[in-house]
């Protein structure tokens, strides 16, 4: 199948989706402005399924959040692109210029003909002295997008913010996988990373389900990394399906879903 033809069905299947997430107080959720920034195109590299570079948003963080008294918050952005897409935060105000040239902390891997759905999550677990700026920064080749949310402390009627010391809360805290894939398309014969990073107290163990829903063994095909990310060594098509990460530790548990999708090379 054309991999043009799987992005789009993709971007189709994900804009009907309904999309299940932890409940937040919104203050404003329109944030569909088109803030995408790309470099000066070049030649399409040989054995490119795709013209250019794209990424789009499939989810992007609400405008504005209020933050509740002792609650940890959680900000998410979703985007899909072709090759694989990487999702920075950056906190505070940040001119374009500076966007434009930030370099990404995230390290992926090199998949020219990969088309990937990213999910990243930014948890705040203090207490906000003053509204916040918080910028979901997306990147793929030459092509940046980005969007903004402001998060407003605790109402000054509900606490004196003159006390508010930005410490992180004590005690421990739930695993929250906060960088994971939704869904990773990529030919046959390809090797493809799935991250899994997550953010506990005390630190969580990392286990993954394969697509028949059997924990993973350890192989010269998959293996789960120290990082948590698990990688499978050239797909084929019998790896079709969804694998599950899982992230336990004292206090709790959470897991997310990633769906693979070996395609066909096209006949030359």
């Amino acid at each position: 199948m054309n991999l043009s033809l799987c992005a789009l069905a993709l971007l189709l299947f994900g804009s009907l989706s309904s999309v299940q997430s932890r409940a937040v107080d919104i203050v404003d959720d329109s944030n569909d402005v088109d803030n995408s920034i790309e470099a000066e195109p070049e030649e399409k590299p040989r054995g490119r399924p795709f013209e250019a570079d794209w990424l789009k948003f499939t989810k992007s963080p609400p405008a504005k959040l209020q933050q509740a008294a002792g609650a940890t918050l959680e900000i998410v952005c979703e985007m899909m692109g072709s090759q694989v897409p990487s999702i920075q935060w950056v906190v505070g105000h940040m001119p374009l210029s500076e966007i434009e040239n930030l370099e990404s902390n995230v390290v992926s891997e090199d998949a020219a003909s990969a088309i990937v759905r990213v999910r990243s999550v930014h948890i705040i677990d203090h207490m906000l002295s003053e509204p916040r700026t918080y910028t979901c920064v997306g990147r793929t080749g030459s092509k940046t997008v980005y969007a903004s949310t402001v998060v407003h402390p605790v109402r000054s009627d509900l606490v004196d913010m003159r006390m508010v010391r930005e410490k992180q809360y004590p005690g421990p805290q739930k695993p929250r996988i906060i960088y994971t894939e939704k869904t990773h398309l990529d030919l046959i014969g390809s090797s493809v990373m799935l991250p899994c990073k997550v953010h506990a107290r005390p630190r969580a163990e990392v286990t993954w389900l394969n697509n028949e829903n059997k924990e993973v063994v350890q192989s010269h095909r998959y293996k789960v990394l120290p990082t948590g990310d698990l990688l499978i060594s050239e797909i084929k098509w019998e790896d079709m399906g969804n694998y599950k990460c899982i992230a336990r530790n004292s206090a709790g548990r959470d897991s997310a879903d990633t769906f693979v999708y070996p395609v066909l090379k096209e006949q030359d």
